[in-house]
């Protein structure tokens, strides 16, 4: 199989980056929820990277801060309050996959699709920010 993936040299997954299969380093913010992470990869002999191509590559959700109560996630309507989801993956054809449901499977608030891992790693890392961090959801 050809790697789908090349890493330039001054890539900071390079460095993440071994022989063996392992988890590409991702900095999920507090206030997420991973619930599936398949994003792996391995350096082969010859420096390049293969990196898995399911289209279930990543998947976590919001989580209302625990001091809230029921009552008060239903009332609020805030970010912050409400269960949003990021879905990741690998389309042939098309490739890395991101996108934002809110406040489920039926309803996309953002996506955006790249062949590039970095941009792919930190476009996952900047909008989990985005979200948690500044109630924000990426725009379209």
């Amino acid at each position: 199989m050809d790697p789908i993936f090349q890493l330039p040299p001054n890539s900071p997954l390079v460095a993440a980056v071994s022989e063996d299969w392992g988890l590409l380093p991702l900095r999920v913010p507090a206030g997420w929820n991973v619930i599936y992470n398949a994003l792996e990869a391995r350096r082969l002999p010859d420096g390049r990277v293969e990196a898995n191509d399911s289209e279930d590559l990543y998947w976590a959700r919001t989580a209302p801060p625990p001091w809230l109560t029921e009552q008060e996630v239903t009332e609020k309507d805030g970010l912050r309050a409400r269960e949003i989801n990021i879905d990741a993956g690998w389309y042939n054809g098309y490739g890395l996959h991101v996108v934002v449901l809110d406040p489920d499977w039926d309803h996309e608030r953002a996506s955006y699709t790249m062949s590039d891992l970095d941009k792919f790693v930190a476009t996952l890392e900047e909008w989990m920010r985005m979200i948690t961090q500044r109630g924000q959801l990426p725009t379209p």
